[in-house]
């Protein structure tokens, strides 16, 4: 009797010391919820906590929720087309982007020009640029172009969430076919269906794998000119001296083009000519000829 009674003692000492721990081990995950940081589970959060948690994060929602894809088009005169490129290579790799493409080619003049593709940070696209626009002489154009995929991917993602959900479905609907029917047209139907939203998925999150790499990344195409192509535009002015040259340079052309027809008329219009109409002038002498015989026959009868 007295070691049952020890034991029930014993149970609602336990009892009284888990019942005074609880509220202690819930003390602190209501602190947090009251500063809108982690709310009760099972409970909505109060409306203290929400306006704090907005007030805390508005700043951020509008730059941080954006998917916006960047594309930079520039077109520099350098002096050096190969030590640019190297020096926009090492720009490049110090804001931890890479080179996508170099298309150079020589002229005929010796001189290296073409064009390089190269791919930074959205972060760091700003700066990047104005380090490769420092390696030019001059900056001939610069075209600037955003595009916001914000959407696009937002809808995706519900389309992915769709299908995942339709997937989970027929995979249980296979199970069951396999269980209670077992026939293989059944298990086949659904099998392809599972198939082709097994497809939609995947490619679904391929998309949206480009926009996050393209939004991610900028992409910046650099066309580099030599100093010697670039053309120095005079000023307009009026010089005799040219005027007549240039008049004397399209009476020379103008009567060169005239001796050139001349020659085309005398040694091939006219060769071509004769042999299109020799057979005509041929038939018409013999006409001719027999014409005259039959006039001179009633003649000498009379």
């Amino acid at each position: 009797m007295k070691q049952t009674l020890l034991a029930l003692a014993c149970l609602a000492l336990a009892f009284s010391i888990i019942a005074c721990s609880a509220p202690m081990a819930a003390a602190p995950t209501s602190a947090p919820a009251a500063r809108g940081i982690a709310p009760v589970p099972g409970q909505p959060p109060s409306a203290e906590a929400l306006d704090q948690s907005k007030s805390t994060n508005a700043p951020n929602a509008a730059s941080a929720d954006r998917m916006i894809v960047y594309t930079v088009s520039l077109r520099l005169e350098v002096q050096d087309t190969e030590k640019a490129l190297d020096s926009i290579t090492a720009i490049v790799s110090q804001n931890k982007g890479y080179v996508a493409a170099t298309n150079l080619s020589r002229d005929s003049k010796g001189r290296m020009r073409g064009t390089v593709t190269v791919r930074v940070p959205a972060e760091s696209l700003d700066g990047a640029q104005k380090q490769i626009e420092a390696t030019g002489l001059k900056v001939l154009s610069r075209n600037k172009n955003s595009n916001d995929v914000t959407d696009q991917f937002t809808d995706l993602g519900a389309r992915l969430k769709n299908l995942e959900a339709t997937e989970v479905e027929l995979t249980k609907l296979l199970a069951t076919v396999r269980e209670r029917t077992g026939k293989a047209e059944d298990i086949l139907a659904v099998y392809k269906q599972l198939t082709e939203i097994r497809t939609q998925i995947e490619q679904i999150k391929g998309q949206m794998n480009v926009l996050a790499k393209t939004s991610a990344m900028a992409t910046m195409t650099v066309e580099l000119v030599p100093h010697e192509d670039v053309q120095i535009v005079e000023p307009e002015t009026w010089l005799p001296n040219k005027t007549a040259a240039e008049a004397l340079r399209a009476l020379f052309q103008a009567l060169q083009g005239i001796i050139n027809l001349a020659i085309w008329l005398l040694l091939f219009l006219l060769p071509v000519l004769i042999v299109l109409l020799l057979p005509f002038i041929v038939i018409a002498l013999i006409v001719r000829a027999i014409f005259r015989r039959g006039r001179k026959k009633p003649a000498t009868t009379t």
